[in-house]
């Protein structure tokens, strides 16, 4: 061992020499080691000498760096000095010697850290000194063998970063006493010394922030090796997060520091996001794994460590420049809501939120580990959604969310509305949640409770384009726990909103602006409503028409019960577009099932449930604006489903009879009144036809009950063609009433017989087709509001009417010729093509100018 030191110090501590000297201690002379490192000790007490390049700042020692030719000499000595102590120990600890000859050297490490007093927080020191060794030690890994000097340089590490978070106000002498380290391993003990070598760390400025970030990546690289035990690898995702999470604090230290300008506040983030997001870069590539646990950790890190002011403040805006979001801006979807494109400027919170987000859409859905980083994801989003103004953030997982369309991001979806529902439920100013035009956060909970309808529409869309691989196919089901959990959550979030809007403003139009979002999707989306066989993807056709049946009968259910159903309902509100929305929905939701009726029993599950809602829903309307949306929007599908006689589900078939007799009930409540003539008549024809004569007789039976009291106490109607043989048919039967008017003529001539003095009665001449004239008896008591006093006095000779007996007779025989028409009996009146052809209306008109003539022509043989 002496002739190991004398040979090292006759050749003046060469390199050449050194490497002798490793050689005899690592392969002869282990037991010089102490010895060895007591010179080496000796040595370094005769190079490092700091103290004379010492000044005094803010009463600390510091390394001078003042101009001098004198001073630049000594400080290149000083470096050389640092250069030529380090170079035999990054030797050592870079060979394959034996643990206790890496302990020594550490040791002896650790001692010129400690002559180096203060001036080891140098940044050209560090350069020198730390950077080196640290670089070598974790370069190594934790394995067994090196597993003492992995700890012990992350301790020093920590200490060195930790100073930071001490009190900025403080002595600056006092953090130097209160920072004193070193963690020194006693060879053969298997334990550290606290009393030898104190270490003294001062606080940190930015320019070490580099440094620090440098050799946390170093510590991450070992998660990406294959062969490290998976204990190892958890310690380094430990220490790594467990170190970032002490530069991150000092980081805040510094946004904190009022001294701090605007360039070095963006200098922090630009380095701290470039890391993570190059951390992030990697763990995509590898594919997941520990690698990618540990960027997920570092990111959450980040986002509760740093301060809320500076992360979402506008002042800071950084570039998106992933290269993930870069591959995104190559998804041709024009729909894309709050659309997050490569390059734009976001604040540093929207960065990292997506920068999230970003991970886990990448990460394989069908990992093992996908539950726990769901939750995962759950705990990051609450957190996001919780701080001072989460408005930007949320807007931007939107649209990213959009950006991905496949039922594997179906869950992530769920977690999203899950804490959006949460954060509402404890929001105390509502005002985000005014229902106008220019609230982008509530068209973005619109566009969010819409998604799964766009995800169902790109699922057949694809489908349909791949005809596909069972890859694709299984890439569609959706579990029907899944599914009902989807529906939940929601249902969930609708309802929250919901009663966060009616306290926010006097009217919740969420249902209104909801519907017409879908409706835009259903039609942007026609495929939908066209079943194909040949796909055979029942899975998927099942899964939209019972996700759309339960949102329909959610939004439906949700009128009812709301304060305003009332006002909304009856049409107060200056919102009828609003309700037809709902309605169009309520008619693209029948469609579907329309389409898919009778594939499968949940179908008419869905069917039936919907129906019964819709029921109750049109028994609260009243208003005839409303009442005649309803038809106009509802009746063509209410015409398909109750021309079809194969309805298999008999909940589902009595239902919909329920809300057939209900949409009658609506005609007849109306207010104001609607007028049941012959134009309103046309436009029930079609519908009136099916079901008058509806072999369901819950159908048919309250058809009938409708039409007697409507049309069939109508004077005058012109009866449509597609209705004159069912027409024909029940009042053959006697089921229906028709109003006759030859009938009412008689009655009131009855009248006149009996009446001496009596209201005076005219015969009023009208033109009628083809160039007849219509004379008609009218009374003007009948007619009401008239004033008889107003009117200019009758003809003496008008004033009385009493008939002779031959008037009588005349009018007699007359009377007995109506009534035997043709031979077809008493009472029944038979119809031609010509008839037809100039209308019912002309029929009936006619015959009452007959009766007519015949009375002038008895009026006159009596003058």
């Amino acid at each position: 061992s002496s002739n190991c030191v004398y040979c090292l110090f006759t050749d003046g501590f060469k390199i050449s020499s050194f490497w002798k000297y490793l050689w005899l201690v690592e392969h002869h002379c282990n037991d010089c080691v102490l010895i060895l490192q007591v010179a080496w000790q000796g040595l370094i007490d005769a190079l490092i000498h700091p103290q004379i390049l010492s000044c005094k700042k803010n009463g600390i020692q510091q390394l001078q760096t003042s101009p001098g030719k004198s001073s630049e000499l000594v400080l290149n000595g000083f470096s050389k000095s640092l250069k030529l102590a380090m170079a035999p120990l990054i030797g050592i600890i870079s060979s394959k010697c034996d643990v206790s000859v890496l302990l020594s050297c550490l040791n002896t490490w650790c001692y010129l850290l400690h002559k180096l007093d203060t001036f080891i927080n140098s940044p050209s020191v560090i350069n020198v000194v730390l950077d080196p060794m640290f670089q070598a030690i974790f370069k190594i890994g934790p394995d067994s063998k090196s597993i003492r000097l992995w700890n012990l340089c992350l301790d020093l590490l920590e200490d060195c970063i930790s100073t930071k978070c001490s009190d900025l106000n403080s002595d600056p002498k006092d953090q130097v006493n209160l920072h004193l380290s070193a963690r020194t391993f006693i060879s053969g003990s298997g334990r550290y010394s606290w009393n030898q070598y104190p270490i003294k760390w001062l606080p940190w400025d930015l320019s070490q922030l580099d440094f620090y970030l440098k050799m946390i990546s170093i510590i991450i690289t070992h998660m990406a090796t294959a062969t490290a035990a998976p204990e190892s690898k958890k310690s380094v995702c430990d220490a790594a997060v467990r170190i970032f999470r002490s530069v991150l604090k000092g980081v805040q230290m510094e946004f904190r520091n009022p001294s701090n300008n605007y360039d070095n506040i963006m200098f922090c983030l630009n380095t701290i996001l470039s890391f993570m997001k190059k951390l992030g870069e990697d763990a995509s590539s590898d594919g997941g794994g520990d690698l990618f646990n540990t960027s997920l950790y570092l990111i959450e890190a980040a986002v509760e460590e740093l301060e809320p002011s500076i992360m979402e403040s506008p002042l800071y805006k950084v570039a998106l420049d992933i290269s993930y979001v870069g591959s995104l801006d190559s998804v041709k979807h024009s729909k894309i809501p709050h659309r997050c494109s490569f390059m734009d400027m976001f604040s540093p919170m929207v960065y990292l939120t997506v920068l999230y987000l970003g991970l886990v859409v990448q990460l394989t859905i069908n990992t093992p580990e996908m539950e726990l980083i769901l939750q995962r994801l759950q705990r990051f989003y609450k957190f996001v959604l919780s701080s001072d103004d989460p408005l930007e953030s949320f807007l931007a997982s939107v649209g990213f969310l959009y950006a991905h369309m496949g039922f594997k991001y179906m869950d992530i979806w769920m977690v999203m509305v899950t804490c959006l529902n949460g954060y509402i439920d404890g929001m105390k100013d509502l005002s985000l949640f005014k229902t106008d035009s220019d609230n982008s956060f509530y068209r973005a909970i619109c566009h969010l409770l819409s998604y799964p309808f766009i995800l169902f529409s790109c699922a057949k869309k694809d489908t349909t384009l791949s005809k596909a691989s069972n890859s694709l196919k299984e890439s569609f089901v959706l579990s029907e726990r899944k599914l009902e959990q989807a529906i939940e959550v929601w249902r969930s979030l609708f309802g929250s909103v919901c009663v966060a809007c009616l306290k926010s403003s006097a009217t919740n139009t969420l249902s209104h602006d909801l519907c017409a979002m879908l409706n835009s999707c259903f039609d942007e989306n026609i495929s939908m409503f066209q079943y194909n066989s040949e796909l055979g993807y029942k899975d998927l056709e099942l899964a939209c028409l019972s996700f759309s049946g339960k949102v329909l009968v959610c939004i439906l259910e949700q009128k009812l019960t709301s304060d305003t159903i009332g006002r909304e309902c009856v049409g107060v509100c200056n919102g009828s577009s609003g309700i037809n929305n709902i309605f169009e929905f309520a008619s693209r939701v029948m469609k579907f099932m329309y389409v898919n009726m009778g594939r499968e029993p949940a179908s008419g599950l869905v069917s039936s449930r919907v129906f019964s809602t819709l029921t109750r829903f049109i028994s609260c309307l009243h208003s005839k604006q409303d009442i005649l949306s309803f038809f106009e929007i509802i009746s063509g599908l209410l015409l398909q489903w109750l021309s079809h006689q194969e309805i298999k589900d008999e909940n589902a078939k009595d239902q919909l009879g329920i809300l057939w007799a209900e949409s009658l009930n609506c005609l007849q409540r109306s207010q104001p009144p609607l007028t049941f003539d012959s134009s309103f008549l046309k436009l029930q024809a079609s519908l009136l036809e099916k079901t008058l004569d509806h072999p369901n007789t819950s159908v048919s039976d309250p058809t009938i009950i409708f039409w007697n009291s409507t049309y069939g106490k109508q004077i005058s109607l012109d009866y449509p063609q597609n209705l004159l043989h069912v027409l024909h048919k029940l009042s053959r039967n006697g089921r229906i009433s028709l109003y006759n008017r030859s009938k009412s003529f008689v009655a009131r001539c009855s009248t006149l017989e009996n009446d001496t003095v009596t209201t005076p009665r005219y015969c009023k001449i009208t033109p009628t087709q083809k160039s007849s004239k219509r004379i008609e008896l009218t009374e003007e008591g009948m007619i009401p509001g008239s004033n008889q006093n107003d009117k200019p006095p009758s003809n003496s000779k008008r004033k009385r009417v009493e008939l002779t007996e031959h008037q009588k007779e005349v009018r007699r025989e007359q009377q007995g010729r109506e009534r035997d028409c043709n031979g077809h009996g008493p009472g029944v009146r038979t119809y031609t093509s010509l008839d037809f052809s100039q209308g019912n209306q002309e029929l009936q008109d006619s015959q009452d100018i007959r009766d007519s003539e015949a009375m002038l022509e008895m009026l006159r043989r009596d003058n």
